[in-house]
């Protein structure tokens, strides 16, 4: 996971899978049976919760003598105190660099031995905890996992090298225009808000971090009532609920502080025109959209699909690439999180074609969601959604990532035996009526970074800042 809180526009590759994905959604839709389910009968895997707290998802997968685990633990950047922000992204990226057994060279070290892999990041709502290794090797990498969630040691040297390395990173990223305009589009949306914040904070926030904060952030966070634990491969619950007793027995529950969230920003139109002197302008619009617990979930996915998130074929990359030639690519993207994530709608285009890009771009989604898809592009979408949905359950690796989240948004573990029922229950007038409630061109908050002289576009007044 990025640590720099901001979506990053889609390259070429990316395009290409989009691409070949979208392509697999009109074939599967026109040209052989719809699938009733993607998956088989049986739960995805086993729930137990132990009596610190820690909820236990097992998928038993033999075969390869692997394990993935994928751990949740509740709470991330949006938990970090209001002046200074980074803090739990600074606190993921230490707890590896040195424990009270291993010093950070020799960690690694002894993790390169085992052949098992470690990482640790936070996102906004949530921090996760990855760890791939041998099925013969789960005993002396439970040790290490236990060892740099329970005890690091937050080291004064490596606090403030990995600090340094941040704050380099955020330097580094400001020569890029996608990362510039995500970045402002965010603090724009969201003044004042955790997801108007980059998850690594910026150089003046960093600043204010002190090594006790760190401390302070792991002690009330890093608990096993704050943790979902999700684990596939060669392992059974029996066997990762022993693992957990030997090596997590020092691990306590501790109080959560409740998070107080505040109020949802307006949403009026806002326009943010920044000078940059490059050849390309990028553009970001969009504004608030919706939770990942809201009923029009699966509506406003299939919706978007059709507008932009479906790659080639979607309604933005026909009219704004394939017809005008305006960008190489086009996407829409609902950012659906514990609360409101923003839409957005992101492109790249010369700067002399910049307002033509930009107006075609709004016409396609005023006349969206005006008409709504057609129920031929409404059937290649949910296609799409149920017939690649068994993808996602192909490894251990994907396994293990897609329990957690299940429940950490309470989906229940019937989830994928469901997922073709949730798609296929959206009917045209649904995904008509999700366009028309959570798209507003209108509203959207309009972020370009460019050479405005030659875009002729004018800089953005003081007033709309």
């Amino acid at each position: 996971m990025r640590t720099d809180g901001c979506r990053s526009r889609p390259g070429p590759r990316q395009w290409t899978r989009r691409r070949v994905g979208a392509l697999i959604g009109w074939v599967v839709a026109f040209g052989s049976v719809w699938l009733p389910s993607p998956v088989s009968a049986a739960p995805l895997g086993t729930r137990s919760v132990l009596d610190t707290g820690a909820v236990l998802l097992v998928a038993e997968r033999p075969g390869l003598p692997m394990v993935v685990l994928s751990m949740i633990l509740k709470t991330g950047a949006a938990a970090d105190p209001p002046d200074k922000h980074g803090v739990a992204n600074l606190t993921a990226e230490l707890v590896t660099r040195g424990t009270r057994r291993h010093t950070p060279r020799a960690l690694a070290e002894a993790l390169d031995f085992l052949g098992t892999s470690l990482s640790v990041n936070a996102g906004y709502d949530s921090t996760t905890v990855s760890l791939t290794t041998l099925t013969k090797n789960l005993d002396a990498s439970f040790a290490i996992l236990a060892d740099v969630l329970l005890t690091p040691t937050f080291a004064p040297e490596e606090f403030e090298r990995i600090r340094a390395e941040v704050e380099g990173g955020l330097h580094s990223r400001e020569e890029d225009p996608g990362w510039v305009a995500s970045k402002v589009f965010k603090e724009t949306l969201y003044p004042q808000h955790p997801y108007g914040r980059l998850v690594s904070g910026r150089a003046d926030t960093l600043a204010r971090i002190t090594p006790a904060d760190v401390r302070r952030f792991h002690a009330t966070y890093y608990r096993p009532n704050n943790a979902i634990v999700a684990a596939a491969g060669d392992i059974g619950r029996e066997r990762l609920t022993e693992l957990f007793s030997t090596h997590f027995s020092a691990w306590t529950p501790g109080d959560l502080p409740a998070l107080t969230w505040p109020p949802e920003p307006d949403g009026q139109a806002r326009r943010r025109h920044l000078h940059r002197p490059v050849t390309q302008a990028t553009i970001v619009l969009g504004h608030r959209g919706i939770a990942r617990s809201h009923p029009d979930y699966y509506a406003v996915l299939v919706m978007n699909h059709v507008l932009g998130g479906g790659g080639f074929g979607s309604r933005l990359m026909d009219r704004i690439r394939e017809d005008r030639g305006y960008v190489y690519g086009i996407d829409s993207y609902f950012s659906a999180r514990k609360h409101p994530g923003p839409f957005t709608v992101s492109l790249q285009t010369q700067n002399a074609s910049a307002r033509q890009a930009l107006d075609e771009t709004l016409a396609v989604i005023r006349r969206f969601v005006a008409e709504g898809p057609t129920e031929e592009e409404l059937a290649a979408a949910k296609a799409f959604f149920v017939n690649s949905f068994p993808l996602r359950l192909v490894s251990n690796r994907d396994v293990a990532a897609l329990l957690p989240l299940i429940e950490f948004y309470g989906l229940g573990l019937d989830y994928p035996d469901r997922y073709a029922d949730l798609i296929g229950a959206v009917t045209r007038e649904r995904a008509a009526a999700a366009a028309a409630t959570y798209l507003d061109p209108d509203r959207f908050l309009r972020v370009v970074v460019a050479d405005l002289d030659e875009a002729g576009l004018e800089p953005t007044p003081a007033a709309d800042h």
